[in-house]
C-alpha cells in the first residue's frame, strides 16, 4: 500500500469529485482512477460508489478514509521526529573568560544558547583577559569572552557584549600616593604607577601618558586586574583598571576611582570565535545564537 495512494484516496474521499481532486494531486483523471483501483485491488473492497452524476464512500471507504488519515499523520510526525533528531545539536563547547565576566554578564551572554542547545555541556575556563585571545588562537578553546581590540583580526570573529570605561584607581586610606593624586594639578611623573604588563589597558595608558609627555614612574607591573587591586589598596600606587572590575571587585570599598581628564578609551568587552571552526555545528550554533541576541552595550 503506497502513501501517495492513501493521499490521492483521502483527496477524493473529501472532494467526491474526481476532476477537482485530479487537479489538487496533480494528476490527469485516469492516473487518479488507477490511483484508486490499485488501492481498491489490495484492499479487495469497493472504496467510492460511483455514477455518472455523484461519487459516494462505501461503509469500506469510510474505515479506509479514518485509517488513511491516522497513517499519513504518523507517518509526518515520524518525518518531524527524524528531522528534529538530525538537527539535534550535542557536544560540548569549551569557553575562556575572566572571573568577572563569569560573575556578571556571562550567564546572559548563555541564557539563549542554553534554552536552545540544552544537550551541549559547557566547559568554562577562567583566568586574565590578556590571555583570552591566545587561547583562542592557539585552539586551546572554541569561544572567549574577552575586551575587543579595535581591529579584531581578519581570522576571528566578535560580537561586542558590553562597554567599560578604564579607571585610573588610587587607594582610599590616607597614604602617600593619595595626597599626590589629591594636589591639582596631578603631578604624574611623580606618582607611582601599578600597570599591567600587556594587553589592550597596557597599550591605552602609554599612549596616555605619551600623549602628555610624561615618563610613568612604574612601581610595579602585575598580570591580573585583583592583584593590581590588592597592591592599589596597600598603598603602592595609581593603577588602570576596567569599571566593570572595580564594581565587582571585593576591594571595591578599599581603593577609589579618579575623575582624570582626558579619559582613557573605554574598553569593549565581547565573544570570540575562529572563522574557520564554524564548520563545528557546536561553534556555529553558539556564534548563531550570540549574533541573534540583544545584549547592553555599557557598563559605568
Amino acid at each position: 500500500m503506497h502513501l501517495d495512494g492513501l493521499r490521492h484516496f483521502l483527496d477524493l474521499a473529501r472532494t467526491l469529485h474526481f476532476g477537482q481532486s485530479s487537479r489538487n494531486c496533480r494528476l490527469s483523471q485516469s492516473a487518479l482512477t488507477r490511483s484508486i483501483q490499485r488501492l481498491e485491488q489490495e484492499l479487495g473492497v469497493t472504496l467510492l460508489r460511483r455514477d455518472n452524476r455523484s461519487v459516494a464512500l462505501t461503509v469500506e471507504g469510510a474505515r479506509v478514509q479514518r485509517y488513511a488519515r491516522e497513517v499519513l499523520a504518523g507517518f509526518e510526525q515520524l518525518q518531524a521526529d527524524l528531522r528534529a533528531g538530525q538537527d539535534r545539536v550535542t557536544g560540548s563547547l569549551s569557553l575562556f573568560c575572566t572571573v568577572t565576566a563569569a560573575h556578571s554578564f556571562l550567564p546572559s551572554v548563555l541564557s539563549r544558547f542554553r534554552q536552545a542547545y540544552p544537550a551541549v555541556t559547557i566547559g568554562l575556563q577562567t583566568g586574565d583577559a590578556v590571555d583570552a585571545l591566545a587561547r583562542l588562537q592557539d585552539d586551546s578553546v572554541d569561544a572567549t569572552v574577552a575586551p575587543l581590540p579595535d581591529s579584531v583580526p581578519a581570522a576571528l570573529l566578535a560580537r561586542a557584549v558590553t562597554r567599560t570605561p578604564l579607571l585610573f584607581v588610587a587607594p582610599r586610606a590616607q597614604c602617600e600616593v593619595s595626597r599626590m593624586v589629591e594636589q591639582q594639578p596631578i603631578d604624574w611623573s611623580e606618582v607611582p604607577m601599578v600597570l599591567p604588563q600587556s594587553g589592550l589597558a597596557r597599550a591605552g595608558v602609554d599612549r596616555w601618558f605619551r600623549a602628555r609627555g610624561v615618563a610613568p614612574r612604574v612601581y610595579g607591573e602585575v598580570s591580573g586586574n585583583e592583584a593590581a587591586l590588592s597592591l592599589i589598596a596597600l598603598g603602592c600606587g595609581v593603577g588602570i583598571v576596567p569599571g566593570l572590575v572595580l564594581e565587582k571587585s571585593p576591594l571595591h570599598g578599599d581603593v577609589r576611582s579618579l575623575d582624570v581628564r582626558p579619559r582613557l578609551p573605554d574598553f569593549r568587552v565581547g565573544v570570540c570565535v575562529k572563522r574557520k571552526n564554524l564548520g563545528n555545528p557546536v561553534v556555529k550554533a553558539f556564534w548563531e545564537s550570540i549574533s541573534e541576541a540583544r545584549f547592553g552595550t555599557s557598563s559605568e
